[in-house]
This record gives C-alpha cells, structure tokens and sequence, in this order.
C-alpha cells in the first residue's frame, strides 16, 4: 500500500515538474513523503511496544502458572509451599498457548512463523522459552520465611493471650527472685567462707589454750583456790621456794655437825698400845632431804625454763588464729561490696508485652507480693570492722598473758638455779616474790582461757552467735538434699527407657537427614562467602559476624543447658532454675526484639509436631516401666517437638532434657514462693534454705501432678493451669529458632513426607524469547535500535526481544 502511495506521488511529481510552479509541487511532495515515513516508523514502534508489554505480561502469567502447582502433603501437613504435580514445562507451554490465543505462533524459527491474514496488529511469536527453580524449601532463610508467613497470623494469638498473660502477673517476682537468689547465694558462700576461717581461728585459740594446760603450769604454780590434779606428784614451784630456808638451814646444820664431830674425834687422846679408842657415833645429817630438795629444785627449774619453748609454740598458734582473723576479715569486705550493690537486680526495667514500664501487670486481679529487697540485704550478715578489731585485741590479749608469765617463769627458773649454786639467803625473799608474780601471771591467763575460761568461751560465744541460725540452716539443708535426692530418682527414670533398635534407627535416619540438611546449608554459605569475598565490604561483614554472632548464641545456649542440665546438689539445682526462669522470661523479651521469629518459630513448632503426653509417663514417674510399655516413649512419632529442641538421637534422653528444663522452671517458680513463705526467718541465708525446700517440694509435686493430669498450676499466686505443651512452647522461645532446630525441623519433615527439602523450590524463573514482523523500513528501524532506543534487536525484518519474569511463594 505504501508503495503504491509513492509510486503516484512520483508520478504526479514529474507531471507538476513541467509546469511553472514545479518548485512548490516538488517541496509539498517531500513534505508529504516525510510525513508518511514518520507515521510508518510510528506504527511499527507501537508495535514494538505493544510487543513488549504482551511478552512482560506472559512472562509474568506464565510462571504464575507454573507456580500454580505445589506439593498437596508439604501444605496439607506442614503449612509449606513447594512446586510440585504437574510438570513444570508442560505448565509452561500451557500457558504461553493460551496468551497467545492463536494469535500467533510458538514456532521455534522465524522462517516458519505462520502469517495471518486478520486484525492481529502485533504477529508476535514465541520462539525460545525455559523455565529455571529457584529458592529450595531446604535453605534455613527461605524455611524461615515460609514458617513465619504460615504463623504471622496464628502466633501472636495463641502465645501472647495464652502464655504472656499467665506468666504476666510473675515476671517481676521471677526477676526479683533471681536477683535474690543470686546474691543469697554469693552471700553464702563469702559468708561460708568467712565463718570457716572464724571457726579455725577459734581452733587455733583453743589449741594455744590446751598447750597451756598441757604444760602443767597450774601444778608448777599453784593458784589460789586451785587444787593439784589428780595424779600429779610433782613438786610447784611454791613449794620450793618455801623450803630455800629450810634447805640452806639443813646445809648449816649438816656443816655444824659435821665439824663438831671431827673436832670431838680430834680430842681423843691417842689410843694405848693393845688398847682400841672408843670414837664418837657420827651425827645424824641432813643430806638425804638435801638431796631430794636440790632434786625438786632442779626439777622445777627445768620445767620453769621449759615454759619459754612453749610460750613460742604458743605463740604461733594464736598468730595463726591471727591469719585466720585477717582472712575472716577479707570476707567480710566481700560481703560488705555485696551488700553496697542495689539488691536483687534491674527489677521493673524489663516488661513482657502488654506489661507497664512500671513492672505492674494490668490485671490487678492477681496479687503476686512482691520479694521486697529486704530478702537479698546482705548487710544483716556484716559483723563490722570494730567487731573485728575487738577480736584481734583478744587474740593479742592472750598472747600476751602467756607470754609474760613464761618470761617471768624463765626468770624464776634462772633463779632457782642461781640459788642451788650460791645458797644466798638473800634470794629466799626474791624467790618468793617470784612464786606471787607467777601466780598472778597465770591467774590473769588460767581463769580466762582455762580454767574456767571465760573469756574464751566469750570469743567462742562471738563466733557462734556470727551464725546463729547455723543448726536451723543445716537442718533445712539436710532436707533440700533429700529432696534434691528424691528428684533425682524422679528425673532419672528416664534411664529405664530402653529404646527398640528399629526405634533407634528411625531416630538415627532423621538425625541423618538433618545433618544432611545442615551440610547443605553450610555449603550454601561457603558458596555465597567465597563469591562475595572480592567484593565484600565494611557492611557486609558486620551482617556476617551478626549472623555468627546469633548462630554463636544459639550454640552457646545449648553448651551451657548441657553442662547445667545435672546439677550435683541441691544449691546448684536452685542456682541453675533461676538461670533458666530468667532465660524463659529473656526469650519473650526477645520476641519483640527480633520482631516475633523465636514465636512464630515456637508456635509452628507446637502446632505442626507431635509431643509426649505427660500422661503416659505417670508409670515411670512413679516407679519405672516393663520394656515392652515403653516402646510408644521412645518412637519419634511421639516425641518429634523434644527432638527438635533437644537433637538427642537418644529418645530418652529427650524427654529427660525436656523434664529436666521444666522441673527446673518449676524450681525457679517454686522458689519464689518459698522466699515469700520463708521471710519470717529472718535470717536471710535461713530464708533461702527455707525457700529452697518449698521450691524442691513443691516442684516434685508439679511433676507429678503432670504425670497425672497432664496439666499443673503455675503458681499459688496465679492459679492457672499450665500443659506440658506450653511449657514445651516457651523453652522454644528461650532456645530460639536456631540452624540446628531448623534442621531437625527439616529432617522430620522429610522423613515423613519423603520429600528432599533441598530439591523442593519455592520459585522459579521465566525466560520467553519473542519476534514480531516490522511493516514498514526496517532498516530505518534496525538504525533506530542501534542508538539504544529499543530493547530488542532487528534481525532479518524481525524484532526480537526477551523477556525475563520471576516469582515465588
């Protein structure tokens, strides 16, 4: 048609040459040549564009189509989409037929493309098309995504109105709780310590006392009022020095008749021839009684200068009570910052959802009381530095004594000795001047140390009366032991579950898959890592290290449950329960900080796997199982939440993991009520072994209750009933939604569906190559595309154009 059109123009052209106003004719048929160009290059561009809106548009439809087909068990069971059913290729050329409409052809050259004589404008065909999956199921990003599109509607509900609002009421209480607990805690045992060091000290003193006696000062010195001890025959000190003058008499008497006798000898005439002298008889001496003073004598001088030896020993002794003293004082300092810190701890500054910024639950129907930080005040168990002062002066005090009255023993004894060699009667009133001085030496010591000791009994009654409720506190712990032991046996039934090997293999199959499901995601990672390397910048590095940093957390979560999930004792079952009830209490928070993932994570796990009925434990709760009873406790098929929280391939040891996290909730719950029940004692480390018998009592309690009705009260203060399922529920929320719950997750998934989650997509990719014919000057156009101005090329008369759509669940 066009041809024709110029073709006349032409004509007309050289007929109005020959004329006078040939100038004019020949510009108005340029002008009328250009328009007519013009307007052919505009049909064919809106062509083009029509062309490339249909072809967007197809793209899009056609893999919605594909997408339009996904596994009926991953939805019906698991709430998941991923493709499935039909194939996705016939789906493909389904619906590119379809847009097309006969419209035009899905030949694959453009020789063939079919010509139509009717009003398709356009003629497109569609020459090339593919289709390529994308985002596999099994990616932990893409699951999560799924999971949190499935809940984000039925989590909020259920968790919020069900779990928050019951635990709500307790939140400060539990925080208060632990914070007092904690610094109870710590208390105890710096106050342990401080008392134990007391107690040496006190042993010591008693010690360096016994020593005393043991000496027998109070046989060498007498004491007034004082008797001589049964089987004592030695000679005192008294007695010597009495019987000097009596000593040197017998030595001056034995002298006079010694020398009487040779002079009356010597008047004898001498003795006639045959006749014998009749001599004298000798006289009667003294020195058998000299001789036993001078024994006694030196005896006690001995035992006199021993006293020196013993004062050094017993000088020892008490510095080491001393030493002791100082250490007991280095406690106290330790209690003495302990009781400067704000007790408890940042109590109302953390609020559940829905909770005042005060700490005060909206529902003022529930009246949880407060623990006041009266509980956790350290400073009642402060002695105080005077007290400490007074003490060590006692300690000096005694030291003193002793050692002053062994000086002035050494001095004695010196003298003693000094008088057996000179036998001066000028020493007979220093010696007994000695015998006083000693016997008010050790008067001062005896009757306060000894005999009858009443100021050491006053420093021992000091130390005592540091811990007076000493005998009440280890009555109580006494029974927190055997409560912890009879917990213990409750807990560990869970060791007489023997699992069936066909059980065992199931476990170990999904067990399997999961770690299979986690290589792959850990080979994602290092995929993506090694292609980002090059290009990696400041920020991409801080959301890796964020990324590790939780993966970190997570596993550090399940580290520390690990190693706190057998305590050894009593105390530290106590001490680990408050950890945990913080650590639930964390997690709600939590769920507001990292905008509802642990919950809704939490919630898809109790709505789309199974639990243990607390019920069917009540048997082995209460004293064991037959082998053949137990085998519906140990399949997977019951137990799949416990594995996913757990990882236990043990099946066993699942539920005893599990148990054992919600006895100790129960211990933390319990124990806060207990602190209420017990604050009466007033002593506070009375108060927290009160508390911990109630808790340890009451806990067993709520297992058991469990094991019978499968439901327990959460608190005496907030009587509602908790299941073994909302408990299961918010120690996920406290573990969080880790790689390894998502694994397990995925493992179980497809150990029932038999799907591979990592082969399941979530999406895909469409990729439709397409040509129309250009009408009109398609070199002109082709020329046109060479300035960027299409989008497609020009090949042979031909626009070509692809067109890429993507799309996902």
């Amino acid at each position: 048609m066009l041809r024709a059109a110029l073709r006349h123009i032409a004509n007309w052209r050289e007929v109005r040459l020959s004329g006078t106003s040939g100038a004019v004719t020949v510009w108005t048929c340029m002008i009328v040549s250009g328009v007519l160009l013009l307007m052919a290059l505009l049909i064919d561009f809106s062509r083009i564009a029509a062309f490339n809106y249909k072809l967007d548009s197809m793209a899009q439809s056609s893999v919605r189509s594909v997408l339009s087909a996904y596994d009926e068990a991953l939805y019906e069971q698991y709430g998941l989409f991923g493709r499935g059913g039909s194939s996705a290729e016939e789906l493909l050329e389904t619906a590119v037929s379809g847009s097309l409409g006969g419209q035009g052809s899905t030949g694959s050259s453009t020789g063939g493309v079919e010509q139509k004589r009717n009003l398709d404008m356009i003629q497109m065909s569609i020459d090339n098309k593919s289709i390529q999956p994308a985002l596999k199921l099994g990616e932990w990003s893409v699951f999560r995504r799924q999971v949190e599109q499935e809940m984000k509607y039925k989590g909020p509900i259920d968790l919020t109105i069900e779990l928050f609002d019951k635990f709500r009421p307790l939140a400060q209480s539990m925080e208060q709780t632990a914070g007092a607990v904690d610094t109870l805690q710590n208390a105890e045992k710096i106050f342990d310590k401080r008392q134990s060091a007391l107690e040496k000290m006190i042993n010591h003193v008693e010690a360096a006392s016994v020593l005393a006696k043991e000496t027998g000062a109070d046989n060498l010195v007498p004491l007034s009022g004082a008797g001589t001890r049964a089987g004592t025959n030695a000679v005192d000190f008294a007695t010597v020095a009495g019987g000097y003058s009596s000593y040197l008499g017998w030595i001056a008497l034995d002298k006079a008749a010694t020398a009487a006798y040779e002079a009356a000898v010597q008047a004898i005439p001498p003795p006639l021839s045959g006749v014998s002298s009749v001599l004298p008889p000798p006289p009667e001496l003294n020195s058998v009684l000299i001789q036993q003073y001078e024994t006694d004598a030196g005896d006690v001088a001995g035992r006199l200068l021993d006293l020196a030896a013993a004062a050094d020993q017993h000088q020892r002794l008490v510095e080491q009570g001393v030493v002791q003293l100082k250490l007991a004082l280095q406690e106290e300092k330790a209690l003495e910052a302990l009781a400067a810190k704000p007790s408890g701890s940042s109590s109302g500054n953390r609020a559940l959802p829905g909770e005042a910024a005060n700490g005060k639950t909206p529902d003022s129907r529930v009246a949880v009381p407060s623990i006041g930080a009266d509980i956790a005040d350290a400073s009642s168990l402060l002695l105080g530095r005077p007290w400490f002062q007074e003490i060590e002066q006692d300690l000096t005090k005694q030291a003193e004594r002793f050692r002053l009255f062994a000086a002035d023993a050494r001095s004695a004894g010196n003298r003693l000795e000094d008088a057996l060699q000179q036998r001066n009667p000028a020493l007979i009133p220093l010696l007994q001047g000695d015998v006083a001085d000693l016997q008010e030496r050790l008067s001062l010591y005896w009757r306060a140390y000894v005999e009858p000791g009443q100021e050491l009994e006053q420093l021992r009654s000091k130390v005592m009366n540091a811990d007076s409720g000493k005998e009440l506190r280890a009555a109580e712990k006494k029974k927190a032991a055997s409560l912890w032991k009879q917990a213990r046996e409750l807990l560990d039934g869970f060791n007489s579950l023997k699992a069936a090997e066909a059980e065992l293999k199931e476990f170990q199959k999904v067990d399997q898959l999961a770690k299979g499901n986690r290589t792959y995601n850990e080979g994602l990672t290092a995929s993506h890592e090694e292609s980002e390397s090059a290009s990696e910048g400041a920020g991409g590095m801080d959301g890796d290290a964020s990324g590790q940093r939780v993966e970190q957390n997570q596993s550090d979560v399940e580290r520390d449950f690990a190693a706190a999930s057998k305590p050894t004792n009593a105390d530290e079952a106590i001490s680990d329960s408050q950890k945990l009830g913080s650590g639930v209490l964390d997690g709600m928070a939590a769920m507001l900080a990292q905008g509802g993932e642990r919950l809704l994570a939490a919630e898809y796990g109790a709505r789309r796997f199974t639990s243990m009925d607390p019920r069917m434990l009540q048997t082995l709760l209460t004293g064991g199982m037959a082998q053949d009873a137990a085998s519906e406790l140990t399949s997977i098929s019951n137990q799949q939440l416990e594995y996913i929280l757990y990882g236990m391939v043990n099946p066993a040891g699942n539920l005893a993991a599990a148990y054992g996290e919600l006895f100790a909730l129960r211990l933390a719950i319990r124990t806060m009520e207990g602190l209420v029940e017990s604050r009466g004692a007033g002593h506070p480390l009375l108060v927290l072994a009160m508390a911990g018998v109630y808790g340890l009592r009451q806990a067993i309690a709520d297992i058991q209750s469990l094991a019978a009705t499968g439901e327990a009260e959460l608190s005496k203060y907030v009587p509602v009933r908790l299941t073994y399922l909302d408990y299961l529920r918010l120690f996920s929320l406290m573990h969080g939604s880790g790689n390894s719950q998502i694994s397990r997750m995925i493992g179980l998934i497809e150990h029932r569906t038999g799907a591979r989650l990592s082969e399941v997509s979530t999406g895909a990719s469409v990729a439709l190559q397409g040509s129309l014919p250009l009408w009109f000057l398609p070199r002109l156009t082709k020329l046109i595309g060479y300035g960027e101005a299409l989008d497609g090329q020009v090949t042979g008369g031909r626009y070509e154009a692809i067109s890429l759509a993507g799309w996902s669940y």
